[in-house]
């Protein structure tokens, strides 16, 4: 378990090195541990990116810092042995100086928040750009008060959102998924965060998927999506069906599998529905539903089928 000061050394290597895939891979592992880990290497990398004085000490040469203080003191330069390890230190402090230097004049001024919604319980986010996030339920969102330092980004924590974001070429937006990261201009898509999948869905616009800073990325335009698994760390690209069906309650299926009208009515309603393992059908759906009530739907479904319905609170199983 790292400390404090050990936290901040981990971020400043890192930040001063991002190519470096050991650097990398720890920084990764120490955003996914928490929200707080994920928050605290946010701020850390907005104050990096404000601080002029960040990037000049970032260039300081702690040999030459040495070659220059032997020549000071007047000694010979071939000592090198506890005394660059002296001056390399010298050299990390004054960049952590300085970063709390810019801490203190600019940390306190975003405030990161953080929206949360229960069972059962949607919530409207308006940010400061003009963006607008619906949230459903049983998710969370993490996002700056105000957007100042040359980008817009937030970060979804858990659950599921749909994005309307506000046009602005200077600023791109972004949203942090788990160690993924979802890029645009703007636009509006759904994303949908589990514990095994994450998926996106475009309705407008074009979105940009990366799983980290070494990895590729896949684009998306609208009325197309992605299934990316947390568990392989392969992608599938996919047609976008539905994005925002748990928002307005409307689905249009058109020849759709049994397997994926489960799987939209399952997250149009926020409820569980498991299809009996082995069982197949080859009949297609062609319908649309609209406002209807889930109970509603289950009928349409069991005569369309001839399925088998049991229904336990939000868990549901399907048996043709």
């Amino acid at each position: 378990m790292l400390n404090q000061s050990e936290y901040l050394n981990l971020v400043v290597r890192y930040l001063n090195a991002p190519q470096d895939k050991e650097l990398c891979s720890r920084i990764l592992s120490f955003r996914s541990e928490s929200a707080e880990n994920e928050s605290y290497f946010k701020e850390m990398e907005r104050i990096w990116l404000f601080s002029s004085a960040a990037d000049r000490l970032s260039l300081l040469d702690p040999k030459q810092s040495e070659k220059r203080f032997h020549l000071a003191l007047g000694r010979p330069t071939h000592r090198t042995g506890t005394l660059k390890k002296w001056i390399s230190g010298i050299a990390a402090s004054f960049l952590l100086i300085g970063l709390l230097l810019v801490w203190l004049k600019y940390g306190k001024s975003v405030e990161i928040v953080t929206a949360k919604t229960n069972q059962n319980q949607t919530d409207t986010i308006f940010l400061a750009d003009g963006s607008k996030v619906i949230l459903a339920q049983n998710s969370e969102l993490q996002y700056a008060s105000k957007f100042d330092n040359g980008t817009r980004e937030v970060r979804l924590n858990k659950g599921k959102a749909f994005f309307l974001i506000a046009k602005d070429a200077n600023r791109p937006f972004s949203v942090d998924v788990a160690d993924s990261r979802v890029s645009v201009l703007g636009t509006s898509f759904n994303v949908n965060l589990s514990n095994t999948t994450i998926d996106i869905d475009v309705k407008t616009g074009r979105v940009q998927f990366s799983v980290n800073q070494a990895s590729g990325s896949a684009m998306l335009t609208a009325g197309r999506g992605l299934s990316y698994s947390r568990r392989t760390k392969q992608t599938t690209l996919r047609r976008a069906v539905n994005p925002d069906s748990w928002l307005t309650k409307h689905l249009i299926f058109v020849d759709a599998p049994l397997e994926e009208v489960c799987r939209q009515v399952g997250s149009c309603y926020g409820v569980q529905i498991r299809l009996k393992s082995g069982e197949q059908t080859s009949k297609k759906l062609n319908g649309t539903f609209e406002h209807e009530d889930l109970e509603d739907v289950l009928k349409i479904l069991e005569q369309t089928y001839n399925l088998k319905i049991d229904r336990r609170g939000d868990e549901i199983t399907i048996e043709p």
